[in-house]
């Protein structure tokens, strides 16, 4: 099935079912996090588009955030702004996660080293302080770079070698790196 082509109410429908979380703006940035997380793997799961996912998040949110959304969306349209899932939550971080927050999460992943944690550890963190890098998380080879910069210096050396240039192959290197050194 053609999930671009389903029409949007059974689109709704089938998105609903899944009960899906809702936030009402109220909680803190961990659970505004958390709820952020969960949509965004539901959208995944459900294959939505881009514009899609901002017309199904407006359902999800109550209270406090749904006035936000409501206003912010207004304001995006009135200045011409084209609102696509990324403006989505570049807003949704801008009024949900204090600046100090976001500013302690970017010093948190500036200072992020593999250390003692596992390759799996490592990339969960790795991937949930990544979106409040933005400068880093828009390009594909910085990100990949800054993950295999900071990993243990003998799975570093074994990724490094022939330098992979996007996330995704770096990852699957250290897993390899890192289960060819346990079974050493």
């Amino acid at each position: 099935m053609d999930v671009t082509a389903e029409p949007m109410e059974t689109l709704l429908k089938r998105f609903q079912s899944f009960r899906p979380p809702t936030l009402k703006g109220t909680e803190n940035a961990v659970e505004c996090e958390r709820w952020l997380e969960d949509i965004e793997m539901l959208f995944e799961y459900l294959e939505s588009t881009d514009d899609r996912r901002v017309k199904l998040v407006g359902h999800q949110l109550q209270d406090v955030a749904k006035i936000w959304w409501i206003t912010m969306k207004r304001a995006l349209e009135h200045r011409g702004t084209q609102i696509t899932w990324k403006v989505f939550k570049t807003e949704f971080y801008q009024r949900f996660f204090r600046v100090s927050y976001r500013k302690d999460k970017g010093a948190e992943f500036a200072n992020l080293r593999q250390g003692k944690l596992n390759i799996e550890e490592y990339v969960a963190k790795f991937s949930s302080l990544l979106r409040f890098t933005p400068h880093v998380a828009e390009n594909e080879e910085a990100v990949a770079d800054r993950f295999i910069n900071c990993l243990k210096p003998d799975i570093f050396t074994l990724v490094n070698t022939g330098r992979p240039n996007n996330f995704t192959d770096a990852l699957n290197r250290a897993k390899g790196a890192e289960a060819g050194l346990l079974r050493q």
